[in-house]
């Protein structure tokens, strides 16, 4: 009788040996299919954000300028190599001439570093520019569709193949050209003197109530900012929340070599100091900074890194941030600061929009996701526990009335 009660302490241990096997690969299972860790954003190489967004223009009712630039923002693990002309291409397709390419070396692709201290390269926008092209129209036919493809390749030969997708937006119409020429806000533009390189030139909206915005930036910008009709941009209808003056719409769609100053002007008595800044990419709102000018997930790629500076002083009170781009995006003001949480609203349009908001805490619904799918995962692994311990107590009892018998 003694050798059966060994035989059960050994395979006892192998037991729970298997269990805590199952139960380790279930819950990497759960972490593998958990939203941070899926495929894309383990990838080495992947574009995060394009100008215009994809599909602008057709799907929605967003306004696509025909000098609009296009853009990705590409984000590479290892690196990207731009003295190579190859390294990142775009192939065209705009309606009117057969396909072409444009590389590096190519004087209407430009390329903005937004994490200049790495190098190689890491995070950078790539831009091509149909208004700098030497031989072609600088402007897209109107309303027509472009269709571009882009090839990326980083030093370890990851890459992103044009085959894989494309992004396609369609051009304004010549009607929507014109009443957004006839709705303008009223703006001078003036010159900086004693001022740095960067910001030597500038545009003031003077009437109105968006009275005092300004733009300041380089006057060796290939495309200049200006601000854009006031009529354009949507009103924002969140429940239970309070827009502070109208929408600010900014225009072109482009990246600027240099950050460009944005100065947004707010109604007398406002508290600035605990305002946040929601950004709009044309197809969700994003957290892009908090009160105290920390960077948010979605702001990453559009607003530079400790730019806010709050002028509580100046009549009317002014938040200074520096952006990398206008596009088809709009800045929001939230009302109560906050580290985490996008609100996501499907709204369309081009340009900023300053807005009082409050931050939606997706941490909670994310967590009951995860939660959800491990308690599925463990519940199938104690089911395959119990089928187990049924198969081993049934072989430990044929095993215990052969030793009987024997």
């Amino acid at each position: 009788m003694k050798v059966p009660k060994l035989i059960r302490q050994f395979k006892c241990g192998r037991i729970l040996v298997i269990v805590l096997y199952v139960l380790g690969y279930q819950l990497s299972v759960a972490a593998d299919f958990s939203p941070d860790s899926s495929p894309s954003s383990r990838s080495p190489l992947r574009i995060i954000d394009t100008i215009p967004q994809p599909d602008a223009g057709i799907i929605n009712s967003a306004r696509v300028h025909d000098d609009t630039s296009f853009a990705v923002l590409i984000e590479s693990k290892r690196g990207i190599n731009l003295t190579d002309p190859d390294s990142i291409r775009f192939l065209i397709s705009d309606g009117e001439f057969d396909l072409y390419e444009r590389n590096l070396i190519s004087s209407a692709v430009r390329v903005v570093e937004v994490a200049k201290d790495s190098s190689p390269a890491t995070l950078v926008w790539a831009i091509y520019d149909r208004s700098l092209e030497p031989m072609l129209p600088p402007l897209y036919a109107l309303d027509t569709i472009v269709q571009i493809f882009v090839e990326v390749e980083d030093l370890y030969q990851n890459e992103i193949i044009a085959t894989a997708d494309h992004f396609e937006f369609k051009i304004e119409s010549d009607s929507e050209q014109a009443h957004a020429f006839n709705h303008l806000p009223e703006s001078v533009s003036f010159n900086i003197e004693n001022s740095t390189k960067f910001h030597d030139s500038g545009v003031e909206i003077v009437s109105g109530v968006l009275t005092g915005s300004r733009i300041l930036y380089s006057a060796n910008e290939p495309l200049l900012p200006a601000f854009g009709p006031i009529d354009e941009i949507e009103s924002l209808a969140l429940s239970g929340e309070q827009a502070v003056g109208p929408p600010l719409n900014l225009m072109p769609h482009t990246v600027f070599n240099h950050p460009i100053k944005l100065y947004i002007p707010f109604p007398k008595g406002t508290d600035i100091t605990d305002l946040d800044i929601y950004y709009h990419n044309g197809v969700q709102w994003l957290a892009a900074c908090d009160a105290g000018g920390n960077i948010l997930p979605g702001g990453v790629g559009w607003m530079v890194p400790g730019s806010r500076v709050n002028h509580p002083e100046q009549i009317p009170p002014q938040i200074e941030i520096e952006v990398y781009h206008f596009s088809a995006a709009q800045a929001v003001v939230s009302g109560t600061s906050s580290t985490a949480g996008n609100t996501h609203h499907k709204k369309s349009g081009s340009g900023a929009v300053v807005y009082v908001s409050c931050f939606i805490d997706t941490a909670a619904s994310g967590g009951e996701g995860r939660f959800s799918l491990l308690g599925l995962l463990i519940f199938i692994s104690l089911i395959k526990l119990i089928i187990l311990i049924n198969l081993i107590r049934f072989r430990l009892r044929f095993s215990t009335s052969n030793s009987i018998n024997f």
